[in-house]
């Protein structure tokens, strides 16, 4: 950051760190080491709490605070902003170069993407909404073409997911409402208010759930604890789902991923073999023609189509292979993984 001078002018932030905090902000991703006392990415929705919030010590050297600037600059240590962060149809800008949209997860579909894009569940309809787009992806291989584009990003997929993100709470983001409530997502659980420390608001973010952190506030209680039981696909769905937006990023389209809607291996049609849809920790077989991938987290590299329907077998049968496969080929396609730095948690014959 640098200061652009007095009388209450705001201070500036570099474009690519600013993209940075905000994708950390609103997804709970850590970036690199978080401050030991201080929060990673702060924003205010009223910046009559920046005094507040510095002298609680949540603000430090490596903290990104963001205030609403009404024309007039806000103080230091902050950088202004205009518009929202938090409201559907509203617009973040750094009064520079950098808009950020925000859409509610319902209206998303009917939205044209223009640049960088935040989609929000904001209610129990935008959840539903969700959870039947993961189902029409189980049922279909058909995947929200507003969620696999590469410049939108899902806010709180841990919450959606009910898969606790490493890292993620008060020490890499906070957002503190117009009441001063402190919260880990516009949507998540209050977890106090705008003077408690961060040891005070990690101490209550460990005592709840990572849906309740994120959307606490919007999804009813007998959601929040039935959703999982319900839908246990929603975390390898939403991995399938970053997979595929990582690869239109790369200009690569027309993708299935195995398990939603089609297999790639043709032994295994008309088998109910689904194993590897609850486990969101195996990778991810993704194809297309004569072409075949495996992702593992952020790391997708190509495989011939013949080790592809093997590994995809071992995945979805839980290592129980046999008569699918021929001898030996679950073998090599392990130690190929593993060369890889992939290893399967499956049982596999000698």
């Amino acid at each position: 950051m640098t200061d652009e001078g007095c009388n209450g002018m705001s201070m500036t932030i570099d474009r690519g760190r600013l993209k940075e905090h905000l994708i950390s902000w609103a997804t709970g991703t850590p970036l690199g080491t978080p401050p030991p006392t201080a929060t990673g990415t702060l924003v205010l929705a009223d910046a009559a709490h920046i005094p507040a919030v510095v002298a609680s010590g949540l603000v430090g050297p490596g903290t990104l605070l963001l205030a609403p600037d009404d024309g007039t600059g806000v103080p230091e240590p902050a950088v202004g902003y205009d518009g929202s962060l938090t409201e559907a149809g509203g617009e973040f800008s750094n009064g520079q170069d950098f808009f950020l949209q925000t859409h509610s997860y319902v209206a998303s579909p009917f939205m044209t993407v223009f640049g960088p894009t935040l989609v929000r569940v904001l209610d129990e309809a935008d959840h539903e909404a969700f959870l039947a787009d993961a189902a029409r992806a189980v049922d279909e291989g058909v995947f929200p073409d507003f969620l696999v584009t590469s410049s939108v990003v899902l806010a709180d997929p841990a919450a959606l997911s009910g898969e606790a993100r490493p890292g993620d709470g008060p020490a890499v983001r906070l957002y503190a409402d117009h009441d001063g409530q402190l919260s880990v997502s516009p949507t998540g659980a209050v977890l106090g208010t705008v003077g408690d420390s961060l040891e005070t608001l990690t101490a209550r973010h460990e005592q709840l759930t990572a849906r309740a952190a994120g959307l606490g506030q919007v999804l009813s209680p007998d959601t929040l604890d039935t959703v999982h039981d319900v839908h246990p696909h929603l975390p390898r769905y939403l991995r399938a789902v970053t997979a595929l937006r990582s690869f239109a990023a790369r200009g690569i389209t027309g993708l299935k991923v195995s398990g939603f809607g089609s297999r790639l291996a043709p032994q295994l049609a008309g088998t109910d073999a689904r194993a590897d849809l609850s486990d969101p920790g195996l990778p991810l077989v993704v194809y297309r023609d004569d072409e075949a991938y495996i992702v593992d987290g952020t790391r997708l590299f190509t495989v011939d189509v013949r080790a592809a329907q093997a590994l995809e077998c071992l995945l979805a049968t839980g290592g129980r292979t046999a008569g699918l496969v021929p001898d030996g080929w679950d073998a090599q396609v392990t130690e190929l993984l593993a060369r890889h730095g992939v290893r399967l948690s499956l049982p596999v014959a000698a």
